[in-house]
């Protein structure tokens, strides 16, 4: 059975409302066809200080049909803010925003345009993660952004100290968890703050907290998915096999990590550079393997989720915007983002095979085997499913998610009653806002 509820509201959802949206200015997007000969201009906004203009700056050199004006902002903040500001005036509105909040968001308030017919043309350069990660409804309103696929690794001293098997499914990382705890070791952490964990979980587990059906959005966070992966971590809280550092003390945290008290955690490629700084002790003991799986999954999958970039409504040179996303999926693009200080890449996880750049990212002496390392977190990528849908009000229930994790981390009630009362709290939320809703029963 399902309840219905208020009526379909396609403005001010989860940040605010906004109407009489404009054409970009001439500060911004062209305004429309050019008419002069020359480039077309438009002007794109990010926060990547370190290397964003000279990737820009590698772009216009390389060809002579767009010329991009890259505009640097100071946070994901202050693009929110900024960009809210250019919307409501109806002027200085760019024509590719980097992603600053749920996909969903951006395409309920109006601010991001359809672009499918600009992706389809190009989707062979992209993998399938990146690919549904620009979706919403089966409409293309994002443009092909990584999804950073999540893998696993293991402290492999520890597990080999005390004769235990890296697990393959989560009912057997529960099982480590229980081995390990006599020899005063946790199989993880899991920080009070942090529901991330319990997300990618449901993520991976096939959970659908939010779907779009007709008119109306349809919501669960009780469903079947949601409810395995929680029963995972409800044994690691209720056996007291895992850690609760905070993420609030990132020294304290990583020397705990470095311990050899904490076994093993799920993560990103990214992660992997604080780790070589901060794994001080542990330094060569890790080895990467496949993220644990359910154990009756038709077929592996990683969980990985983004805000990819969008181009904003009103904004006429779509695929000027496309033709500079896809060249970011070129080698010359990989090399002009290379960081001059540190020597450092972005590993492009949008494209069909980024193995020729996963040895830049690895860590040097932080993995027992390298090679192996770099081939876990390229499979990684294989797999991401990269489309987890947060609904119209992302801002509002987020919150309440820290909220109820947290109470369930410390052991005050249940994980199933937490996602409950998440639930219950959307239904309000969107009952407040005269979103059109039902709740799955």
């Amino acid at each position: 059975m399902m309840r219905s509820r208020a009526r379909w509201a396609t403005a001010g959802l989860a940040v605010t409302a906004l109407t009489g949206l404009t054409a970009c200015s001439s500060t911004g997007a062209s305004a429309g066809p050019a008419e002069a000969e020359g480039p077309v201009t438009i002007e794109i906004w990010g926060w990547n200080a370190e290397t964003g203009e000279q990737i820009v700056d590698a772009f216009n050199e390389a060809q002579d049909d767009v010329e991009v004006k890259y505009v640097l902002q100071a946070s994901n903040v202050a693009t929110q803010t900024n960009f809210q500001n250019a919307m409501e005036a109806g002027s200085g509105v760019p024509c590719l925003v980097q992603g600053f909040a749920p996909l969903t968001t951006m395409v309920v308030n109006g601010w991001a345009q359809d672009i499918t017919e600009q992706v389809e043309g190009s989707a062979d350069l992209y993998n399938e993660g990146a690919l549904a990660a620009a979706q919403v409804d089966g409409r293309y309103y994002g443009l092909p952004s990584g999804s950073d696929g999540q893998f696993y690794i293991v402290n492999q001293k520890t597990f080999d100290k005390y004769d235990v098997e890296v697990p393959t499914t989560w009912d057997e990382f529960v099982d480590a968890g229980r081995e390990l705890k006599p020899h005063g070791v946790d199989i993880t952490n899991l920080a009070g703050e942090d529901p991330s964990s319990l997300m990618n979980l449901a993520q991976q587990a096939g959970a659908e907290w939010f779907a779009i059906d007709g008119d109306q959005w349809v919501v669960n966070f009780t469903d079947d998915g949601t409810l395995a992966a929680a029963d995972v971590f409800q044994q690691l809280i209720d056996e007291d096999l895992v850690s609760n550092q905070t993420y609030m003390d990132k020294p304290a945290l990583l020397k705990y990590f470095d311990s050899g008290k904490m076994a093993s955690v799920t993560t990103q490629w990214w992660s992997l550079g604080g780790y070589q700084v901060g794994f001080t002790d542990s330094a060569g003991d890790w080895s990467a393997h496949p993220i644990p799986q359910f154990a009756d999954a038709a077929a592996p999958v990683t969980p990985g989720r983004t805000a990819p970039s969008f181009v904003p409504e009103g904004c006429e040179e779509p695929d000027a915007v496309m033709a500079y996303t896809d060249w970011l999926t070129t080698p010359e693009a990989v090399e002009a983002g290379r960081n001059a200080e540190t020597g450092a890449i972005g590993f492009p996880t949008q494209i069909q095979d980024p193995a020729p750049y996963v040895e830049e990212v690895i860590p040097k002496d932080f993995f027992a085997d390298e090679k192996a390392a770099g081939e876990e977190i390229v499979a990684a990528q294989e797999t991401v499913i990269g489309k987890f849908e947060l609904g119209p009000n992302y801002d509002a229930w987020f919150p309440e998610l820290q909220d109820q994790w947290g109470k369930a981390v410390a052991g005050k009630i249940t994980l199933e009653e937490a996602m409950t009362a998440v639930e219950e709290f959307v239904a309000s939320d969107l009952e407040s806002k005269g979103i059109s809703y039902t709740v799955a029963e």
